[in-house]
């Protein structure tokens, strides 16, 4: 399976994120496949499930 498959099955099926009018933009970098584009959002959504993130708050910022 590749990395496309892999990411659309995480975000969108009824039995994992369900995820509906998902949008992306790749910023500044405009030379990005969309395999690339898959393999970072698969490698997040990895790291979110394995727990290996900061939570950071912009709310409170001055």
């Amino acid at each position: 399976m590749n990395d496309l498959t892999t990411v659309s099955k995480r975000l969108f099926d009824a039995d994992s994120l369900n995820a509906s009018d998902f949008k992306m933009f790749p910023g500044s970098s405009r030379d990005v496949t969309a395999e690339q584009f898959a393999t970072q959002i698969n490698r997040v959504l990895s790291q979110i499930q394995a727990g290996d993130f900061e939570t950071v708050d912009f709310a409170n910022e001055e």
